[in-house]
């Protein structure tokens, strides 16, 4: 058979795109629950890896609040707790070329802590995220916050009595 024709195969073609973020919650749903709270540090860690700087900086800020300083220490290194160190206590502020010492992996590691102290603290950081213009469009973000919404109870249904 010449170089130029083409091969077709008895797989049938599926015409309809497969939705990313579909399979994903798919593939959540039907985890442990080591995997979803891998997953969840792994969507934000592509959330914040997508963001601008002063996204970036806003994201660190929230997620730092709900630390204590002697979890920050144990967090990625303790680079974190140099930042929180830096400022005024209760004041925490990221500057951006703190960004340049943060990698991926330490916000992923950050996301884990806060994931075991605040649930609700995730849940807002990825709200802000998802009403930030900027990432309108992120794919990570869009799931992130579809698998947050289902795990987070509503907090006007929380008693505070």
């Amino acid at each position: 058979m010449p170089a130029h024709e083409n091969h077709t195969t008895d797989i049938p073609f599926v015409s309809a795109p497969v939705e990313v973020d579909v399979l994903v919650k798919q593939v959540y749903e039907s985890s442990d629950s080591a995997t979803k709270n891998r997953m969840l540090n792994l969507l934000f860690a592509k959330a914040y890896d997508t963001a601008p700087a002063q996204v970036k900086t806003s994201l660190l800020e929230q997620l730092m609040r709900s630390v204590g300083i002697l979890g920050l220490v144990t967090v990625a290194g303790g680079v974190f707790a140099k930042i929180r160190l830096r400022g005024g206590w209760p004041d925490i502020t990221v500057l951006p070329d703190d960004l340049k010492e943060i990698q991926t992996s330490d916000v992923m590691a950050l996301a884990a802590y806060v994931q075991q102290v605040s649930a609700h603290t995730l849940f807002d950081v990825a709200h802000s995220l998802a009403n930030n213009p900027t990432l309108a469009g992120s794919g990570a973000v869009s799931v992130l916050m579809g698998i947050l919404l289902h795990r987070v109870p509503d907090r006007r249904r929380v008693s505070r009595s």
